[in-house]
Formats: structure tokens, C-alpha cells, sequence
């Protein structure tokens, strides 16, 4: 779809990224007409002490820009934990005083906390929202938000009707350093390191070398790939495609690189600057200029992709053999293993040595198909999530059938069963969520007992169309008490924490919380969600786009470092790779500890798994809970042990043990 543009008074912009006060005066003569940069707290881009605004040089910044006709876009951007929400309300006065263009927002809570302080300053939702359908748009616009930095995965041909359809002014990367995940949607940095993407902090696991292996044998193989890098990204690039661009209704044209230095981004907005003046002077007679497109690829800091502006860019947009990375912030970390150590001192005891038990938590199992259900409510399951992504090396799918299957064994055994969302819900995944919600509002038979919500456009379609409870997910991102009574007010039941929030946030935001906390105990966690799939690209030099041989129904892979992690990737049925944690989340030694956290509910996340290792996880959680609130959790000690031997897999905390690092 293209936009049609007055060439007269075309109303676009050109946004660049300022760090420091030199790259501002830089990239202003240069010809940018609009900045984005942070302050010294609460921003993505906190890795040098030497980079962003102190609240006096913010202000003289914005008295600069605005004296040039240049806006300025502050950056608070970040996911903030409710200490770190308080601390900011001084700095957000600040800014209301200082009046930039408009504030660059991810969290969900510091949208509310904007509101609720009545500031005037327009609000930006930032890529890390990870807004990519209508849905989500029309809930950002109903909380303040007057323009998105849509995510990165949309195409050129899909923006121009949200914009329409939205009535929101569409932002969009353009140039520089992308991520292989899903925006929002990377944990792997944070649970691995400690050092949360979500938070500004990213080690970049994915310019790791890896080997591709067989996740059941562990057999190394060949890849077409020319080297080991095979998440390695390279860097966005649309200068070739400027005519595209203009028209694509996207409103502003965002350049990447807060921590770049003043000549080469000075060189990149004025490259940009002179191809979208010469095509709206005479876009009939536009060419681009062959020294352009040379000087680039001089001065590029990695090789060029067009991302998914145009096309699935496929293994042409990796690098696979990391001869132009900048930097490798990390090599490969070892995951915090559940050992002999771990199980002879409780890691989390001191931080409710003094509670008393609170109120008995349910065990929550997702499931993957009807046998791992039918085993989930054998072995004492109080409640079961099921439906959403499946994968396809399984024989089985959430047919309608199956489905009503499902709603049948859960009315007999009398466990509420809800349904779960996808993470990433496309137009296409829209679509088909707006006809299963429909289907689902008129069955006789037995219903489900709520629905589970991966993002605020789900929720949006949930509230529109059924007339079922709705439950949040940890893809919500959820990490502050605000964010919790956004989601009560826009009509959430239950909210699941974050999987980056340490033990003793969870313990703070749930004793505060208006609604049921859930927190995930077990199972094989997502650490990355791509719409780039390894095993198309790998073995066949093909897209999800391509007619490829499907060998990801034959086998399973996994990626391999050079700490011997194995981490397997798991396709689903829209062809996404999940990439797992090379080991699984194990709190069954700990129950004890979290029986004292004031959580509504443990989550087994298992649909990931055989149906054959269900029955016995959820059997060993439904013993030692009820063992633990009978006092007689002594006498579990040797099945804890046991469970822990006969893992298949290794077992870890994830995040519960640290958390992630603050904002400084």
C-alpha cells in the first residue's frame, strides 16, 4: 500500500541520535529535523559515563534545537522497578518544565504514572513496546500515546494501513544496529547475564559464535553459513529505497546509534538528508547517487540489510563470520546450574525467613497437546493454560476439535482451562484470534475460563470481542505496581511477573499488588523470539517466505557456544524460533521459600516439552507444595533430589536469584 505524499508540504522527518552536545550541533547542521537523546538516568543507552544529558545540558540542548527548528525526543525508555518509578517523578517535572517535543516511553506503568502527574508533553511508544498490530495502536492511543516506533519485523507494505486505520503518527528505524529478537521480547541478556535488554544493558548473546547441533544427539552440523555467528544481524539500511520510504506513511525516519560519535553520524544524516530533498524536489526525476551509497559503505559499521522494510531478509542480512563487529560486549556465560551446592542452602531463605505461609498458591501448567493434558490433571493440576504457539516437530495442533477435546476433559476433572495468545500476533494472528474469539463466544458446550494476553493488542481484541476473564502474561512485561493497575483498570484478572524480576521484587510487587501475581517455577523458558529461522537458513539458505524443506519438522536443533550451553531453538507454526535457555527453570527445592511469597499462583511452563516428562513435574510440584502447607515438607528432601538427578535437561533459577541491574 502507498501513501500518497504532498511533494509540496511532505511533513516528514529526519530523526537522529544524539549522545553527546558535539553530536547535537553535528547532526543539526547536517540537517536533521528532529533528535532524540536521554538524560543521565532512566534511558536505553547507559553502557558510558561520557554519553547523555545532565539536567542542565538537556536544557540548553532543547534551547539549541529549538532555537534551529529541530524538536527534541527525550528518551525514558527503560523498564523501571517502583523504587526507580518514585525517583523519576522529579526528573518527569523536570521535563515538564523543559518542555521537549515529546517523551520516548516503553513502560506500561510510566505511561500511567505520565498520566496520572497530568504532564503535556506528548508521548512516543518506544520499538521496545513491540507495537505491531492495530490493536495495540488503538490501546496506546486510548493511554496518551500520539506516535509508535513500530516494530522492527513490519514491512513497508503493512505500515501505511495501521497509520490510517490508527489515526497515530508512525516512527520507524531506518538505519544502524537492529536486533535478531523481537523487540521487548529478548530475555536472553538479562537471564543470562544479569544485564537486561528490556533495561538499556544489552551483552548481545546473539553475536555469540555457535555451533548448529541436533538437540537429541548432539551431533554438530553443517550449515551453509560462512561462519559461526548465525544471529549476528547486520545493520539496517534503506538509503537504496528511498522512494519506498516516502511513501510508506511512516511519518519519521529514525537513525539508530545514541553512543555514535559526531562525524559518522553527521555523514549518515546528511547522506539521507540530501537523497530525501533531491526525491521531493523532483521525484520524477530522483536516481540515487552512486557516492552515496559508496561513502556508506565506507564508513558502515557492519555489513547492510533492509531488515523487513521490503522482504524477510534471510541469511543475506547476517554476518556470520563477525569480521565487521564492532564489539563483542560477552563470548558465553555458563547458566547458574541447580547443583548439590544450591539444594544444601536455600538461596532464597533469608529473604522470607521471618514471613509465615501465605495463602496456598494453584499450580498452573501450560500445556502442548492432549495427552500432556490429560497427564497435567492426573498428577494434580489446579489449572491449565493451553492453544497458542505449538511446535511443529510435534504431531499435533489446537484444532477446533481438540480444543472443545480439551474444554470436555477439564469439565469433568472441574479445572478451569484458559486460553493462551501468541506473543507475536501479526494482522495475520489477528485475524485468526478475531475468528477463535468469536468461535469460542458461541460454543454450547463447556468454555474456557479466561484468556491469556501476550500483548496490549491481544487484550485489546479480548476486551472487544469475549466476554471471558483475562489473564496477563510475562511477555506484558510487567515490572512495577503501576504497570499492575493499568492492566487491573484495563480489565485484567491476573498478571504474570516478569521473568527478569528477581525473587525479592516479586515479593514487593505481589504484597502490593491489586491483582494475582503468577510467577513461572518451572519449565523451558523463551529466552528470544525471531522471526528468522535458523534451521531455513542454516541448512538451506532459505526464509520462512521460501518454499524450504520443512526440516524442522524431522528434527530438533538447538545453537551450541563456546561454553558448551545447548540451547534449543524450537519453531512454531508461524515459523518463529524460539530459542530456550539451555536450562530449565527449577523452583521445586525452594517451595518452601515461595509458598511465602503472597503470589495467587506457580506456573509449570511445559508445553515445550514431551508429554511424557508432564505427568511426573507436575506430580512432584503437587507433592512437595502440599507437603510444604501440611508441614511435612522434610520428608521430600530425597524425591527433591531424585527429581533433580533424573532431569533430562539441567536445571537452573533464571533470574530469581539477582534480578537484573539497576538504572544508574
Amino acid at each position: 500500500m502507498l501513501v500518497t505524499v504532498d511533494f509540496k508540504n511532505p511533513q516528514l522527518e529526519l530523526l537522529a541520535p544524539v549522545g553527546r552536545w558535539d553530536v547535537l550541533e553535528a547532526v543539526i547542521a547536517a540537517g536533521a529535523d528532529a533528535v532524540y537523546l536521554g538524560g543521565k538516568k532512566f534511558n536505553m543507552r547507559m553502557f558510558r559515563d561520557d554519553y547523555n544529558f545532565t539536567n542542565e545540558s538537556l536544557t540548553e540542548a532543547i534551547a539549541y534545537a529549538h532555537a534551529r527548528n529541530v524538536k527534541v525526543y527525550v528518551t525514558v525508555n527503560n523498564l523501571h522497578s517502583d523504587q526507580e518509578l518514585a525517583e523519576q517523578q522529579e526528573y518527569l517535572g523536570f521535563l515538564e518544565q523543559v518542555q521537549p517535543d515529546a517523551l520516548i516511553v516503553q513502560d506500561l506503568g510510566l505511561i500511567k504514572l505520565i498520566n496520572e502527574l497530568g504532564l503535556t508533553v506528548p508521548l512516543h511508544a518506544s520499538v521496545m513496546l513491540n507495537s505491531h498490530n492495530l490493536p495495540m495502536l488503538k490501546f496506546l492511543k486510548e493511554h496518551g500515546v500520539t506516535r509508535v516506533v513500530l516494530n522492527r519485523e513490519l514491512p513497508f507494505a503493512e505500515i501505511a494501513k495501521l497509520r490510517d486505520e490508527s489515526g497515530l503518527e508512525i516512527e520507524y528505524f531506518i538505519h544502524g544496529d537492529m536486533c535478531i529478537a523481537q523487540s521487548g521480547q529478548c530475555y536472553a541478556s538479562g537471564l543470562l547475564l544479569g544485564q537486561s535488554s528490556n533495561r538499556g544493558r544489552c551483552m548481545k548473546p546473539c553475536r555469540w559464535a555457535y555451533d548448529f547441533i541436533d538437540a537429541r544427539t548432539g551431533e554438530v552440523l553443517p550449515t551453509k553459513a560462512p561462519g559461526p555467528y548465525f544471529l549476528a544481524i547486520g545493520d539496517m539500511y534503506v538509503l537504496n529505497h528511498i522512494p519506498e520510504l516516502v511513501h510508506s506513511g511512516i511519518c519519521s525516519f529514525k537513525i539508530e546509534g545514541r553512543m555514535r560519535e559526531a562525524d559518522y553520524l553527521a555523514e549518515i544524516v546528511s547522506i539521507y538528508r540530501q537523497a530525501l530533498d533531491a526525491y521531493l524536489r523532483e521525484p520524477f526525476a530522483y536516481r540515487l547517487n552512486p557516492h552515496w551509497q559508496q561513502r556508506m559503505r565506507q564508513i558502515r559499521v557492519r555489513d547492510f540489510t533492509t531488515c523487513y522494510a521490503l522482504k524477510h531478509p534471510g541469511p543475506g542480512g547476517i554476518g556470520y563470520t563477525g569480521e565487521r563487529e564492532p564489539q563483542f560486549f560477552s563470548t558465553g556465560v555458563k547458566e547458574l546450574t541447580l547443583d548439590e551446592r544450591l539444594l544444601a542452602k536455600d538461596p532464597f531463605a533469608k529473604l522470607v525467613q521471618d514471613d509465615q505461609l501465605a495463602a496456598k498458591p494453584v499450580i498452573s501448567v501450560r500445556i502442548g497437546d492432549l495427552a500432556s493434558l490429560e497427564a497435567a490433571l492426573a498428577a494434580g493440576a489446579d489449572r491449565i493454560y493451553f492453544s497458542g504457539e505449538s511446535a511443529v516437530d510435534r504431531d499435533f495442533i489446537w484444532s477446533k476439535q481438540n480444543i472443545i477435546s480439551a474444554l470436555e476433559l477439564l469439565s469433568e476433572a472441574r479445572v478451569p482451562g484458559v486460553i493462551v495468545t501468541p506473543r507475536i500476533t501479526m494482522a495475520r494472528e489477528i485475524a485468526e484470534l478475531r475468528a477463535m474469539f468469536e468461535w469460542l463466544e458461541g460454543l454450547a458446550g463447556p468454555k474456557p475460563a479466561g484468556v491469556m494476553v501476550s500483548n496490549v493488542g491481544t487484550l485489546q481484541l479480548a476486551k472487544e470481542l469475549t466476554q471471558l476473564p483475562i489473564y496477563g502474561d510475562y511477555s506484558l512485561n510487567v515490572f512495577n505496581l503501576k504497570a499492575v493497575e493499568l492492566l487491573q483498570a484495563a480489565g485484567v484478572v491476573q498478571v504474570t511477573a516478569q521473568i527478569e524480576s528477581s525473587f525479592a521484587q516479586i515479593k514487593e510487587l505481589a504484597a502490593a499488588a491489586p491483582l494475582p501475581i503468577e510467577i513461572l517455577a518451572h519449565g523451558r523458558l523463551s529466552a528470544m523470539v525471531m522471526e528468522h529461522c535458523l534451521p531455513a537458513a542454516l541448512l538451506e539458505g532459505k526464509t520462512k517466505q521460501d518454499i524450504c524443506s520443512a526440516f524442522c519438522r524431522e528434527r530438533r536443533y538447538a545453537l551450541k557456544d563456546i561454553r558448551d550451553g545447548v540451547r534449543e531453538v524450537v519453531v512454531d507454526q508461524y515459523c518463529r524460533n524460539h530459542l530456550l535457555l539451555a536450562n530449565d527453570l527449577c523452583l521445586l527445592p525452594f517451595l518452601e521459600s515461595v509458598a511465602k511469597l503472597p503470589v495467587a499462583g506457580i506456573r509449570l511452563e511445559l508445553h515445550f516439552i514431551d508429554s511424557a516428562e508432564v505427568g511426573p513435574i507436575v506430580s512432584a510440584y503437587r507433592q512437595v507444595l502440599d507437603a510444604v502447607y501440611s508441614g511435612r515438607s522434610a520428608e521430600y528432601s530425597e524425591l527433591i533430589r531424585d527429581f533433580v538427578r533424573r532431569s533430562p535437561r539441567p536445571l537452573g533459577l533464571g533470574a530469581y536469584p539477582r534480578g537484573v541491574v539497576g538504572l544508574r
